[in-house]
């Protein structure tokens, strides 16, 4: 246990400033999620109210009770976020706007305001949220969006990593992200698509590493392995490809703004993290259905293809272009498909975030066993 808020601290916090719904299974796992932030997870812990408080909270910015016409990161280890960002569909910049930080804004949808419970019982919740979104190119989605959070029971949690998972303290949880074209418009590449985004935000520290597993195969078959010159290049200290082991590593320091992507050809539907400093093994899995329209771009240009997007993106956050922080974090991010919807039609986008604590023989037998490596190996490849 660090001296950083315990989960019951985070709670605490939370209900001051919101009104947050607590899932628990009774034995120790517990999340609060709250539907004034877009039914966003915005923590969980493996052993109750003492225990550690796996997500990023930015305090500052729940504090501040001000609305930035940008974005507000309350924070959360599992917010629903909207794809493409950049390029000619782009829902983050007005109509015929140049693509440039100074014009750069979050979709109220997803930033500030509330979904509706449609539902509820011990372990799970139902939100709802119905918009519309203008495109970049003038289009406009007429959108639903059904959002379901679970707290997964240790069972499934073990049945996802095979493992029995001795010694270990672990909470799952999963949402189920779906989106319905409900108007009276074709959802067409020509005008664009929309697509699922979940974004897990976590805490950072000087040695955090992200691990990328990543399908092996040759450049002309299945494209590059990682992009990663979002905001400039990285040195091995922030970003390696170790192609033996086919796995990517990328520092989670909070400290430097950096970006990469893997592409649905390249994913295997799975990444994590390890924190050394706070001894906590993160696994994330998400859904990779057909994806006959590719998946979205969100590069801050004028696209000539705007469907070979990322299935997988992880962001380490430092200086913006006004240089500023938008609060320090790293983030592990999933991606649905590109929703080609006719009216009435749905598409869902699942992510599954598992997080895990223990006696470090057990942590690293796990390690090797979901990644091919220990944690000695994780700790030894990236870092300043």
């Amino acid at each position: 246990m660090s001296d950083e808020n315990n989960f019951g601290m985070d709670l605490a916090f939370l209900q001051k400033h919101s009104d947050p719904i607590v899932l628990t299974d009774g034995n120790g796992s517990k999340l609060a999620c709250v539907a004034a932030w877009q039914g966003r997870i915005m923590t969980s812990t493996s052993n109750g109210d003492d225990g550690d408080s796996y997500g990023y909270i930015n305090y500052d910015a729940v504090t501040s009770k001000k609305i930035d016409p940008v974005i507000n990161l309350y924070g959360g280890e599992d917010r629903i976020w909207i794809s493409p960002e950049g390029g000619q569909f782009s829902v983050f910049f007005d109509p015929g706007a140049e693509m440039d930080f100074a014009n750069w804004r979050t979709p109220p949808c997803i930033d500030t305001e509330p979904f509706e419970v449609v539902g509820q019982d011990e372990r799970s919740v139902d939100f709802r949220k119905r918009t519309s979104l203008t495109n970049w190119s003038g289009f406009t989605y007429e959108l639903q969006m059904d959002r379901k959070v679970v707290l997964l029971t240790a069972d499934e949690v073990r049945e996802s990593i095979g493992l029995p998972l001795d010694g270990i303290q672990f909470v799952g949880h999963e949402s189920q992200n779906g989106f319905m074209n409900v108007g009276d418009s074709v959802w067409a590449r020509d005008t664009g698509l929309p697509a699922g985004w979940v974004i897990c935000m976590n805490k950072p520290s000087p040695d955090a590493t992200i691990v990328v597993p990543f399908k092996p195969g040759a450049h002309d078959e299945l494209g590059p392995i990682v992009e990663s010159n979002y905001f400039g290049a990285l040195d091995e200290k922030r970003l390696k490809v170790d192609q033996a082991a086919g796995l990517i590593y990328f520092l989670g320091d909070g400290d430097l703004r950096s970006k990469l992507g893997v592409s649905p050809q390249r994913t295997t539907g799975r990444m994590g993290s390890w924190d050394a400093q706070r001894a906590i093994f993160s696994v994330v899995d998400f859904s990779l259905p057909p994806a006959p329209n590719g998946y979205t771009n969100n590069l801050w240009e004028i696209q000539e293809d705007p469907f070979c997007g990322d299935a997988l993106n992880s962001y380490n956050d430092g200086p913006n272009d006004s240089g500023e922080k938008f609060g320090g974090f790293f983030e592990l991010e999933t991606m649905g498909p590109a929703l080609a919807l006719h009216p009435g039609e749905s598409g869902t986008h699942v992510h599954r975030t598992m997080r895990f604590q223990g006696d470090r023989d057990a942590l690293n037998q796990l390690a090797q066993h979901v990644f091919g490596v220990g944690l000695d190996q994780i700790e030894s490849q990236v870092g300043l």
